[in-house]
């Protein structure tokens, strides 16, 4: 939801000579611009851009989970992944480079344009899951996997970074929860597709096997959305060509709080890793950590879960896979409205924290199969939903649009190691209960719970003494206050 501007001023200057030069934008003490200008540049903003952002995310939450249906389909016998804890090395070795990379790849990503870099990105990420359709080995799997980290790791940080440097305050949980939520519909789909896929046969050889053609056709398309993304993805808002002189000087002075427009200043190295002793980065950092941890353990292991513990056929346990995920997605975007629309993020995150809990020891304690599979439906919501609520939550107090990127990248480098975590803990010999695995989840996710309310305690006390005075400038910015 826009806010409404203080006032509004007519200036009668020309187009041209109203937003100055490139260095900065002199916006005067009010805002000159109508609520109804805002409101249809938002609309703008939002039909530019998410579409390609949802599709590439999408492709890369499928490419990145897709070896869990391949494990099912036959990748485990060939490969012979059951042999000591040789699937867990595949599956973790991912978060190596992707926890290493995300903060560089978001310090070149507004120098280089994110329509270069991440074209490039989504190309070569690409190209690792079509060669894993190829591989003859565990260890060929492994650097493939090692490689997709690499590549992967500027996409999500690079997307919510756009995300947060184009909306303000109480309009990112719910664009952030689109991002992610509408890219999830690739992902909640990717076991019924990868089941199809596994059901191709080519000749007499290793192309028999249908494992490696979910590989195959899923890298070809993700290398065919490399190619064309530079089309079609959005650009930062200094280097947008769609917006016209006005558009695009409100697009930039309605985010600064400072009444202060200026045009975005890369920060040197020295000002990002200044940005990085800012101590909330920790408390957002074990956040993500935690949702994380419980979203990867879920996705890498449901399909295990549902044809291992629940005893449904391989089949069955594919198509099952998808429903919780489109509950998620509702529920979630449902949630992030009410988040952005009563302004509220603690109650929002702490709720659905809870669900996960509830969902996690249904999946564990009852033994009716559909009693266990409806504990899916609550565990996949509960800790989905909490991954763009947590990135919105870090997002939403920070004031400096140039630290924002900072942010997002260190949380969800620390959400790699998270992934590190959920790919561990569920170990093949705890099967069919995963006992181990389960309670590890559900005392993380206890843990969140208590560091958001805690530290939306510290972040509310923080705008009361600031509204009495008591407090200077909150994030060095006059006027701006946390949203817990």
């Amino acid at each position: 939801m826009a806010e409404k501007p203080l006032s509004v001023t007519h200036v009668e200057k020309s187009e041209e000579a109203s937003y100055r030069n490139d260095e900065e934008i002199s916006t005067p003490t009010e805002q000159d611009w109508t609520p109804e200008e805002e409101k249809a540049l938002v609309k703008k903003l939002d039909w530019r851009v998410f579409p390609m952002l949802c599709v590439v995310f999408g492709l890369s939450l499928l490419d990145r989970t897709n070896i869990s249906a391949a494990y099912i389909a036959g990748m485990a016998v060939d490969l012979e992944l059951t042999v000591g804890a040789r699937y867990s090395i595949a599956l973790l070795v991912f978060f190596i480079g992707y926890a290493i990379f995300e903060l560089p790849s978001n310090l070149v990503i507004r120098r280089l344009g994110a329509q270069m870099w991440l074209g490039f990105l989504i190309t070569a990420w690409g190209a690792c899951v079509l060669g894993m359709g190829f591989v003859h080995s565990w260890e060929a799997l492994t650097v493939c996997r090692a490689l997709l980290g690499i590549f992967e790791s500027g996409l999500f940080p690079g997307g919510v970074f756009i995300i947060g440097s184009w909306y303000r305050q109480y309009e990112t949980a719910r664009r952030v929860s689109l991002f992610y939520m509408a890219s999830l519909l690739a992902s909640g789909f990717g076991p019924i597709f990868a089941y199809a896929l596994s059901l191709i046969r080519v000749g007499d050889g290793m192309y028999r096997s249908g494992w490696r053609w979910i590989f195959i056709i899923e890298g070809i398309a993700t290398v065919v959305a490399g190619l064309v993304s530079p089309i079609f993805l959005v650009e930062f808002p200094e280097r947008v060509k769609w917006l016209n002189p006005r558009q695009k000087y409100i697009a930039q002075a309605r985010l600064q709080t400072d009444q202060a427009a200026r045009a975005y200043v890369h920060p040197t190295l020295r000002e990002s890793m200044r940005m990085l002793l800012d101590w909330k980065l920790i408390i957002y950092s074990i956040q993500y950590f935690i949702v994380a941890s419980s979203v990867y353990s879920i996705a890498y292991f449901q399909p295990i879960i549902l044809r291992e513990g629940m005893g449904f056929s391989y089949a069955l346990a594919q198509i099952l896979g998808s429903p919780p995920y489109v509950f998620a997605i509702i529920a979630s975007l449902a949630m992030a409205w009410v988040s952005d629309h009563y302004r509220v993020r603690w109650p929002v995150l702490v709720f659905q924290s809870v669900i996960g809990i509830v969902g996690l020891l249904v999946i564990l304690y009852p033994k009716p199969p559909g009693v266990r599979y409806f504990g899916l439906f609550l565990a996949v919501f509960g800790c989905q939903a909490n991954v763009p609520g947590t990135l919105a939550y870090g997002q939403s107090q920070t004031a400096d649009v140039r630290k924002k990127g900072v942010v997002a990248a260190v949380m969800i480098s620390v959400g790699a190691a998270g992934g590190i975590t959920g790919s561990t803990i569920f170990r093949s010999q705890d099967a069919p209960q995963y006992l181990p695995g389960m309670w590890s989840t559900i005392a993380m996710q206890i843990l969140y719970s208590a560091v958001t309310l805690g530290m939306s305690m510290y972040l509310k006390r923080q705008n009361r003494l600031a509204d009495e005075g008591k407090r200077p400038a909150l994030e060095g910015v006059e006027g701006f206050r946390y949203a817990p």
